[in-house]
């Protein structure tokens, strides 16, 4: 197996997996990635997945890799707040909303968060096209309730104005959508939660 068959297929997707390889070129030893692994020519994303070293990676090909990494998934929280402009930038991490158990995963490009939902709450995420890759993300009313179910410690009026969102961008949301996607959860204290918020946020 020749780097450059690697090369090949690495610009083709996110992120490649061990499957990938294994499926497109027949003969694939383990041994050879690692050695690849050693002398900086590939990059080990997670247990599994490996990109092309030397590679320009943007945001946009993060939230590509964490959705391919572990699925079903979908950017939201704060990765998505802070993409629509809601809240400042945060550090550099990728946190997604998933259907399997909490994850969080170490890589060089930057720590992938997996927060756990019911598979009945996988929805209110969009299609989006980065600079090379397909990805999915929360839309911006979905990511507010995401992290407002999630976030348990956001309890008090104080704790919404810490969170530093932008108001005019907020208020510039469909309150209604965010309403009825919270009603969706069927979790009377996520409605109340949610109508505090939107006060809160209406008068900062």
């Amino acid at each position: 197996m020749r780097l450059h068959e690697f090369a090949e297929l690495a610009r083709k997707l996110p992120v490649v997996s061990l499957a990938d390889l294994r499926s497109t070129i027949p003969g694939l030893r383990q041994e050879t990635l690692s050695r690849w692994n050693r002398s900086g020519k590939i990059i080990i994303v997670a247990p599994g997945y490996y990109v092309l070293s030397g590679e320009t990676i943007n945001e946009t090909d993060l939230f590509a890799i964490a959705g391919r990494v572990y699925t079903p998934s979908f950017v939201s929280l704060e990765s998505a707040l802070a993409f629509y402009g809601l809240i400042p930038e945060t550090v550099l991490s990728v946190t997604s909303v998933c259907t399997r158990k909490t994850r969080r995963i170490n890589s060089p490009l930057c720590t992938f968060i997996y927060r756990s939902l019911q598979p009945q709450f996988f929805f209110g995420y969009e299609v989006k096209t980065g600079r090379n890759h397909r990805y999915l993300m929360a839309s911006p009313e979905r990511a507010v309730v995401d992290l407002l179910y999630l976030r348990r410690d956001i309890s008090s009026v104080e704790d919404m104005l810490a969170l530093r969102f932008d108001t005019e961008t907020f208020n510039g949301l469909n309150s209604m959508k965010i309403l009825n996607l919270a009603e969706r959860f069927n979790k009377s204290w996520l409605t109340e939660k949610i109508n505090e918020f939107i006060e809160v946020m209406k008068n900062a």
